[in-house]
């Protein structure tokens, strides 16, 4: 019988657990407000690309 005080509570059946409706409602997503705007990006395709220009940013990396 001593063995028995020794493990301590009986754990309780998870389905019996997962079975009662009455829990706490949890708090719900809130929508995330920034006040960051969109800058429009500026594509300039007309102009020729400097491929050597990119080759020596490349070499700094």
């Amino acid at each position: 019988m001593a063995k028995n005080k020794l493990r301590g509570p009986k754990s309780r059946n998870v389905f019996h657990i997962a079975s009662q409706k009455n829990f706490k409602a949890k708090n719900k997503a809130k929508p995330v407000t920034t006040n960051l705007k969109k800058i429009p990006q500026q594509r300039h395709e007309s102009k020729p690309v400097n491929v050597d220009e990119a080759t020596r940013l490349m070499a700094l990396l």
